[in-house]
């Protein structure tokens, strides 16, 4: 006989783990989730990160359950050098007054930018989506969310949408090259 309870993963994999950017705390998230930050960029092996409510900070590659995912060689920082190709982006951003302020800021700081409609801009600079994702990660911490999306390499980021939402747009949004 099928039990109609549902099934209860947390104690397989509970919500232990924090991430903490730009001395903003996000969490508890699952190792499942981690794992998932990871393929998307979002989590890299030098991102400061807590297990447990107590937990101290450290680098993602010091926990074992972590290091796995970054395989066994540190990625490197890419030096002043390396600058990123000028690459065309599609922001749309809900926020307050304030975060709209901060975000406008960011994107004037980083290249040439159009608000096309309320909230959805253009932009044309020389960053990474992941590093574009990070900058108003920072600007706009709890106070709203936004989707970028990467015209020249597909690449889709996000914040603030929720873990449903993230399952359905991984599963959703393939790169060309995938």
């Amino acid at each position: 006989m099928a039990s109609t309870d549902p099934l209860d993963l947390s104690q397989i994999d509970p919500p232990v783990w924090r991430i903490m950017v730009a001395g903003v705390v996000y969490g508890p998230y699952t190792l499942g989730q981690m794992r998932g930050f990871v393929d998307e960029g979002r989590l890299t092996h030098d991102s400061q990160v807590a297990r447990g409510d107590g937990g101290a900070f450290r680098v993602a590659h010091e926990f074992l359950d972590l290091a796995a995912m970054f395989g066994h060689i540190p990625q490197q920082p890419p030096s002043e050098d390396d600058k990123p190709a000028a690459s065309n982006f599609m922001i749309t951003i809900q926020t307050d007054g304030d975060g709209r302020r901060a975000v406008i800021s960011v994107l004037n700081e980083s290249g040439r930018f159009s608000e096309l409609m309320t909230g959805t801009f253009i932009l044309n600079a020389e960053i990474t989506a992941f590093d574009l994702r990070t900058q108003l990660s920072t600007v706009l911490a709890e106070r709203g969310k936004f989707v970028i999306v990467n015209a020249h390499t597909g690449q889709l980021a996000w914040m603030g949408l929720g873990a449903d939402t993230d399952q359905h747009a991984n599963a959703i949004w393939k790169r060309g090259d995938d």
